[in-house]
């Protein structure tokens, strides 16, 4: 049993193109060919039945195919403008009823509805036109639910009495050419009254594709009037054969609906477009619906004389129930509709309130990490360990608000720490603590203690507030422990013992920058010591000293003050070196070192200038009161260096030679080196372990 292929539409692009109703240009040529058909059936025909019934049935294709285009325009859209184009179908579909009662008529010769009862029909299309006038603008979506269908319902029972009344009722009391006469007036009232009814919607619209719906209706409605108005005359003066051949006029109106519903596209308008609600368009709004309900009201009585007054009061109390039930929804989507914005007000203010605690949270830790960088920056700025601690506790005090804490370096040795700098009421207590007593020590890592008595607690933290101790590491190496602890004692789980979301960031930037610095630090200061110091006797070196004579000399000279040079050298100090090893006479030096800096103040500068030589600065000191100095310099020297019992080696002596600033002749640091050099040769040729001071116009005199 063999099974058909299924058909395949896009390997046919004729069918495919046939389906087809979005392209104008396509679907104009169907309503050509079509109106050409109608056309040529009366030509070959006649306007007989038989050219009348074939144009009947090419008009009710013409019809289908407008409906076809208006219910694609319907499922392209939503909301209001998906209900402008149902009515603007449901339009199409009343035009549709004549036509085929006209089609049946002269298919089965019979007369269903007369002349004047087929105009009715016609001018019925009206009803689903007056409809669309009542909807609310395309931008108002709140709106398109239950509320305009019962507006809708109200306006189709006016409608529907309005035509009732204007057409039916009268017929039943008239002959047939005096009530067609008159439908035919009304017919063409009807199409004047709707394009005013239009014109006035389009003075009170200001949504932009309202507008274009209204003015594609007006189009509709222009051609429909005009056709009608065409129709009427021709019936009026009995013309039989223009009456037939006018059947081609009758498509003009179902072939502009069609192409006002196929150019039509949907229009994005934004919500900003939207004008906002004003009390007069509510007032406007109910006013019409009592005007509804006053109108069939008026129309009451007729339809009493006529029909009997069940239908009327069935009439009425629908009305009248539409009419409560669209109050009730109106109150009750307002009510929602304001329950709603309270709900939204109320999560916009909760997130208003969270919004503002993180701006507050994040701007708390842009000024924390500020405060890190001006610490750092400040810190490497810093010329001297004393004046890092002085800094140190000043930051943290400002950066951790409510705490108090202490910045403890280990020693050389690595067994103890020493407290540098606190602050705070609660400040570790114990100046002095071994490393084991930090369990930030032992790990190396940060240790976090949520408060209270633990066997977790640093001893030598003071208070039992929640604390944190970080290990200051730098290069590798362990310098020292930043403590920080609470003030206030804060019951805290255990299994979470973070202090503060923002403590434990900030205190290991701090600890870094710290660790940091005093590396720095130390760094800067053992190479300052290498670069200005003797490394054997501990003195300063011959450049530190040249350029410290430079300036004390300018500043002599300046403010008029007395500065003394001592230059001292050790009488027969190779011998000792010979005799008793370089290793001794290293340890003299040493020593010598110390006896020189415990021999003067602590504004003069003593250096060793080379060898066994050395240079000693005695700023705004007279060259009498140096002079003293250096006496008692050779017996501290002369003294340190007397055998001990069992020792036997001659005393180590010094020779030293004194010169002073003076304005004439020793006013350069050259001219001061001069003049003690030479006062030192003098005591060396006087026999040593003696001072001389040198003659200062004599070597003026010399140069």
């Amino acid at each position: 049993m063999s099974v058909s292929a299924p058909i395949d539409l896009p390997r046919f692009p004729c069918l495919r193109r046939l389906g087809d109703l979005t392209d104008p240009r396509w679907v104009g040529a169907l309503f050509v060919a079509l109106m050409a058909s109608q056309a040529l059936s009366y030509w070959l025909l006649g306007t007989g039945p038989a050219g009348r019934g074939v144009s009947g049935f090419i008009i009710i294709l013409i019809n289908l195919l407008a409906l076809a285009c208006a219910w694609a325009a319907f499922r392209r859209t939503e909301a209001t403008a998906a209900l402008f184009w149902l009515l603007f179908a449901a339009s199409l579909l009343i035009l549709l009823i004549p036509a085929l009662l006209s089609l049946v008529t002269l298919i089965f010769h019979c007369v269903l509805v007369s002349e004047s009862t087929w105009r009715v029909l016609w001018c019925l299309y009206g009803a689903p036109i007056l409809m669309i006038l009542f909807l609310p603008d395309v931008h108002r979506r709140a709106r398109v639910k239950t509320e305009i269908f019962l507006d809708l319902f109200q306006v189709a029972l006016v409608v529907g009495f309005s035509y009732s009344t204007f057409f039916y009722l009268p017929l039943r009391q008239m002959l047939p050419s005096d009530a067609l006469l008159r439908n035919l007036n009304i017919s063409n009232l009807l199409s004047v009254f709707l394009l005013f009814a239009i014109f006035v919607r389009l003075r009170f619209t200001h949504s932009l594709a309202t507008r274009c719906l209204l003015h594609r209706l007006a189009i509709f409605v222009l051609v429909c009037a005009t056709v009608t108005l065409i129709g009427n005359w021709i019936d009026l003066h009995h013309y039989l054969s223009a009456a037939a051949w006018f059947d081609l006029g009758w498509d003009l109106p179902l072939v502009a609906a069609a192409l006002v519903a196929l150019t039509w596209k949907p229009a994005l308008e934004s919500q900003s477009a939207s004008q906002p609600a004003h009390f007069l368009s509510f007032l406007g709004t109910n006013l019409l619906l009592v005007a509804v309900l006053s109108c069939i009201d008026l129309l009451m009585d007729l339809w009493k004389a006529a029909d009997g007054a069940l239908l009327a009061d069935a009439a009425v109390t629908a009305a009248l129930l539409a009419f409560t039930w669209r109050l009730a929804l109106t109150q009750y989507h307002q009510q929602r509709e304001i329950l709603q914005r309270e709900a939204a007000q109320y999560e916009l203010f909760s997130a208003n309130e969270m919004i503002s605690g993180l701006l507050e949270e994040s701007r708390a830790q842009a000024r924390a990490i500020t405060q890190i960088s001006e610490l750092g920056s400040l810190l490497q700025a810093c010329a001297s360990r004393d004046e890092a601690f002085r800094i140190i506790p000043e930051r943290l005090r400002q950066l951790f608000p409510g705490t108090s804490g202490a910045v403890s370096l280990l020693s050389v040795t690595k067994n103890r720490a020493e407290s540098q700098a606190e602050w705070g009421p609660c400040a570790p207590s114990d100046q002095i603590f071994a490393p084991a007593d930090c369990w930030a020590l032992r790990r190396g890592c940060s240790h976090i203690h949520p408060g209270g008595e633990s066997a977790l607690r640093c001893p030598h933290l003071n208070a039992d507030g929640a604390s944190v101790c970080l290990p200051l590491i730098a290069n590798g190496e362990a310098l020292g422990v930043l403590a920080i602890q609470e003030n206030e004692i804060i019951a805290r789980d255990l299994s979470s013992p973070d202090l503060s979301p923002a403590w434990r960031p900030l205190a290991t930037a701090a600890a870094e920058h710290i660790a940091l610095a005093l590396s720095n630090l130390s760094l800067r200061e053992s190479l300052r010591v290498q670069a200005v110091r003797d490394p054997l006797t501990g003195l300063y070196n011959r450049r530190y000293m040249q350029e410290f004579l430079e300036r004390e000399l300018q500043r002599s000279r300046r403010q008029r003050r007395p500065l003394s040079v001592l230059m001292l050298d050790l009488d027969y100090f190779k011998r000792y070196n010979d005799r008793f090893g370089h290793a001794a006479g290293d340890d003299f030096l040493r020593s010598l070192g110390d006896i020189l800096l415990h021999s003067i103040r602590s504004d003069d500068v003593a250096c060793r200038y080379g060898g066994e030589e050395f240079v000693i600065v005695l700023p705004e000191c007279p060259i009498v009161q140096a002079t003293g100095r250096a006496e008692e310099i050779c017996r501290r020297i002369k003294q340190a260096s007397t055998p001990r019992p069992g020792e036997v080696h001659d005393p180590v002596t010094v020779s030293i030679g004194v010169a002073a600033y003076d304005d004439n002749a020793a006013n350069t640091v050259p001219m001061l080196f001069k003049l003690a050099d030479e006062a030192l040769y003098q005591a060396k040729h006087d026999g040593r372990d003696r001072v001389v001071v040198a003659q200062a116009l004599s070597a003026a005199a010399e140069a």
